[in-house]
């Protein structure tokens, strides 16, 4: 895994990867981050993507978690079970989540999270292209 900081970016990848996820405004608090994911959110990718939202836990306030998801351009089962998996542990801490910007990737995401009952609690701030 390889960490660049940056002024405002923290990018994190990892070589065996097809994602990049860039974190936005590092400097918030532990119990909020935003995150601009690029690329394949399939297998590696997908822990990848559970290893980065990981500190937001740790703290005792509930977590906020905006992802930024118009350059996903391929997600598979495994990608779909890791955002099923963190909505439902912000759902159990009280915390918030907001999807930005949905691919047609992502709007296939938003159907499963409706068949899953998990769209309650997600806020979409969806700007059409």
């Amino acid at each position: 895994m390889e960490i660049n900081n940056r002024r405002t970016t923290t990018v994190i990848q990892n070589l065996n990867t097809n994602l990049t996820i860039h974190t936005i405004k590092p400097e918030l608090t532990s119990h909020a981050m935003q995150l601009r994911l690029v690329g394949e959110l399939s297998g590696d990718g997908a822990f990848l993507l559970k290893r980065a939202v990981e500190p937001l836990f740790a703290s005792p306030k509930p977590p906020m978690l905006k992802l930024f998801m118009k350059d996903i351009t391929y997600m598979d089962s495994s990608g779909v079970g890791i955002i099923i998996s963190i909505i439902r542990r912000i759902r159990e801490t009280g915390g918030k989540i907001e999807i930005h910007d949905l691919s047609d990737v992502g709007r296939e995401l938003l159907n499963i999270l409706k068949i899953a009952n998990l769209d309650d609690i997600v806020s979409l701030a969806c700007h059409q292209q």
